[in-house]
């Protein structure tokens, strides 16, 4: 482990000698100052960059405007600009997509030469509505075969093919994700650019999202506060759809997911279009429907593991050339199998002799399960403003989520109608509304500012089981994030201040009587952000950022009390003595260093060294076990102290040969509890994967029935985690287990099924060899093995209904 951490110390110096020696280099004159005529062409052409012949009706799409222009015959594409910097994408279907940075200060040619979409790695493109994340921090991007090859998982499973990603488990089915080493409330997740707010505080709270939703994932990785919020120490994730179609037709796919371990079936439809004759109307339809009965370990089936989702989504649009208007809604449906704690568990587990519970495969639901349902809906607008004034953005959100959790045993009760009711019945109703506004960039400057609002009112049925108060939690916000782009460099600096007001209200049974705790809090929390990144030549970017936050202390941190889905947990007030003060808000300081190779024909990759510091760090520790009338659970208690987290990622590709492509991924984190001079609980192990690739060549427009064959042979390691507390309050009740490999597989390509029907195929295996292994971050670890080889075959459709005549 120390070998480790000097590694990862000398990489950082090393980073910061280069960023410092970079920082000394001259720097580009400015340009004169540049008119403001937004009559101004910005034109090109689009060919192959192989063969050099045309691509008619590839897309050129500005990012700052969202402008999107279609090649004509002759490959090419026209766009009229006001003066400044723009970010221009250029995408083929089969091509790799390319973004240039272009000054204009004049009417511009920009010919674009795309490459055959044949190496792994390539920088992140984003596309939709959002924003572009911060290009002064490390970021990671799913999108199409990295894509393609998570369909059928959990959100929370899909954002580990992603380097520093890790996630806390809750048994088969329960999957939240985990950026370098942070997760829960400081983990920002955006939900087609809203905030995902519902009951994400728990650990064994899975993301209420449809990945099937998605046409490309984000993840952010460090502190995002300035323009994400507070909640944003960890890191964010962005799951953003594709944006709606701009030229008239209908069109659409198919996904249909299996797997052997558990049966699991998954079948996806997306269907969308435009009107000949109304091209400023664009919609989308969706629906997924997921279905799995019980998971297997290498030895035997896991009781109560089956699951059964529903899910659909719509959205349309009216766009013209200087306004817009959008519409979006989701609902997500979800049964969940959690396993039952086993009676007298803790006495069992201590001596290593936990008996599963007897099973057979089926797809029955029974209890204990969760049933959630999470409703968005989203009014999103955009109006042009004339001059300098730029763009300005207003998105409107409410969301409804509703959490039902059924114990193991279902209670006795006279009254037929009550019988199968939920235990724990969650009700949270959330309104939110973002003001952003971008004005168009002067010379070298650019930036945005924003606005945001927050009402969140949280509930629960009245005769269910109290576990987390009442709450009512209002904030306000306002940022500033400002751009300067001299040359080949990029400075950002952030500034964002929050207000937030909690009112919890909770029972009590302070000496014998019964009555309602009443408590209001508010907090003011600042984040400031600056950050730097530099080109070196056209393959290499070095980037450096720094950030200061604070997150105020969530309800359930500060009051939950009782049994959660087999496990007990109270919060930091419920035992704190009178008189003494309770929770303060976290302070973060946090800074990285990275490190890309990108858009190269050989090698790509990344190496992101970080450190971030928590005064007043909020974590559950162990406590003894707790003993009720539904019997012994594993039991946390939330306390506070100050932390640091440091590690390093690392991810890599090179091509060996034409065919073949060597990759890697490694990932460290090192947790520390300052005040104790310990470690801290529930840190992610150090972990080790590796694969090979084969890609089939051939030429590009050959009459082949199958394309784009490709084998992968991957293996992955996870370290025995040894970095755990030593102090015997803060211990977890059994040793970590040991570490574990694995080894996985995937064969795939397109089957040309007729002239414009082409069908995706692949095939995956994991855990090949059927090994049997506990993961540490599994909440379940005391008494369950983690499920053996499972073998996952996706399909995927496109569809073209119709198109319009040129």
């Amino acid at each position: 482990m120390r070998v480790i951490s000097c590694i990862a110390g000398r990489v950082a110096v090393w980073l910061a000698m280069v960023m410092t020696g970079l920082l000394a280099l001259p720097v580009r004159a400015q340009d004169a100052p540049i008119s403001n005529i937004c009559t101004l062409a910005l034109a090109g052409r689009v060919a192959d960059h192989e063969s050099g012949v045309v691509l008619p009706g590839a897309t050129a799409r500005l990012v700052e405007t969202g402008e999107v222009s279609a090649a004509d015959p002759y490959g090419n594409y026209h766009f009229h600009v006001c003066a400044g910097i723009y970010h221009l994408e250029v995408s083929f279907v089969g091509f790799r997509s390319e973004t240039a940075e272009v000054r204009v200060t004049s009417s511009v040619v920009r010919n674009f030469q795309l490459h055959p979409d044949a190496v792994q790695l390539q920088g992140a493109v984003v596309r939709g509505h959002a924003p572009p994340p911060p290009a002064t921090q490390a970021t990671a991007t799913l999108t199409g075969a990295d894509l393609a090859a998570t369909r059928g998982q959990t959100l929370g499973e899909a954002l580990l093919k992603v380097s520093g990603v890790s996630a806390i488990q809750t048994g088969p089915n329960v999957f939240k994700p985990m950026i370098h080493g942070l997760h829960s409330n400081r983990v920002a997740l955006l939900n087609n650019g809203v905030r995902q707010e519902g009951q994400q505080w728990g650990q064994d709270h899975g993301p209420e999202i449809d990945p099937f939703v998605a046409s490309q994932l984000t993840v952010v990785k460090g502190a995002a506060g300035v323009r994400y919020g507070a909640d944003a120490i960890g890191g964010v994730v962005l799951v953003q759809p594709a944006a709606l179609p701009d030229s008239a037709g209908t069109t659409g796919e198919v996904h249909a997911v299996g797997a052997s371990n558990n049966g699991l079936g998954a079948l996806s439809a997306t269907v969308q279009g435009s009107p000949a004759g109304l091209s400023s109307l664009a919609w989308r339809a969706q629906g997924t429907v997921r279905r799995a009965g019980l998971s297997r370990t290498p030895d035997y089936w896991i009781s109560s593991s089956g699951l059964a989702e529903y899910n659909y989504s719509a959205a349309v649009g009216w766009q013209r050339e200087r306004w817009g208007v959008e519409a979006f809604v989701s609902q997500y449906n979800a049964q969940l199998g959690l396993y039952p704690v086993p009676e007298n568990w803790n006495v069992t587990a201590r001596q290593g002799t936990v008996a599963p519970l007897p099973a057979t495969f089926s797809y029955a639901l029974d209890r204990p399960y969760q049933q959630i349902q999470h409703t968005l809906f989203k009014l999103n607008s955009f109006y042009k403003l004339n001059g300098w004034g730029g763009r300005l953005n207003l998105t409107l959100a409410q969301q409804a989520d509703r959490r039902g959790e059924y114990d193991k045993y279902r209670p006795r009760n006279d009254n037929v109608a009550q019988r199968n009711l939920p235990e724990l019945d969650y009700r949270n109703q959330t309104s939110t509304a973002d003001l952003r506004w971008e004005p168009h960039s002067h010379g070298d400057f650019s930036g945005e500012l924003g606005l945001s609002g927050t009402y969140q009112d949280n509930t629960y049925r009245p005769g269910s089981r109290y576990f987390i108060p009442y709450f009512t939690n209002a904030g306000g916000g306002a940022y500033a994030l400002g751009h300067w782009r001299p040359g080949l460099w990029l400075l950002e600096a952030g500034l964002r201040l929050d207000r937030r007001y909690l009112e919890t209200r909770r029972p009590s049974r302070a000496s014998g009587s019964f009555a309602v705790v009443r408590e209001s809090f508010a907090f003011t929390t600042p984040s400031l952000s600056a950050g730097v990144a530099r080109d070196l030549g056209p393959h290499v970017t070095l980037r450096a950022d720094a950030s200061l936050l604070q997150r105020p202390p969530a309800a359930n941190e500060r009051a939950s009390q009782g049994v959660h889905n087999g496990i007990y947990e109270e919060g930091y007030d419920i035992t704190r003595p009178p008189g003494t003060p309770g929770l303060g808000p976290e302070t973060a300081r946090s800074a990285a260093f990275s490190m890309s190779w990108h858009d190269h024909p050989r090698l790509n990759g990344e190496l992101t060294v970080y450190q971030t510091h928590i005064q007043n760090y909020i974590f559950q520790t162990p406590i003894p076990p707790v003993l009720d009338i539904r019997g012994l659970f594993p039991s946390y208690r939330y306390q506070q102290t100050d932390a640091r987290f440091h590690g390093l990622d690392l991810l890599v590709a090179y091509r060996v040969a034409r065919p073949l492509t060597l990759g890697a991924k490694a990932a460290t984190v090192v947790e520390r509890d300052l005040r104790r001079d310990d470690y801290l609980i529930l840190a992610p192990a150090d972990r080790l994967e590796g694969w090979l690739r084969y890609e089939a060549e051939g030429a590009r427009n050959a009459p082949r029935r199958v394309r784009g064959f490709y084998a992968q042979l991957g293996a992955q390691g996870v370290r025995r985690q040894t970095r755990v507390p030593l102090d015997n309050n803060e211990r977890d009740y059994l040793a970590p287990p040991p570490g574990y490999w694995l080894l996985g597989a995937e064969i795939g390509g397109t089957l040309q099924l007729g002239p414009r029907t082409p069908l995706e195929i692949s095939l995956t295996g994991t855990n090949l060899l059927d090994n049997t292994y506990r993961d540490y971050l599994n909440r379940y670890r005391y008494f369950l093995d983690e499920v053996g080889r499972n073998v996952t075959l996706r399909l995927r459709v496109p569809l073209a209904f119709g198109t319009s005549k040129n």
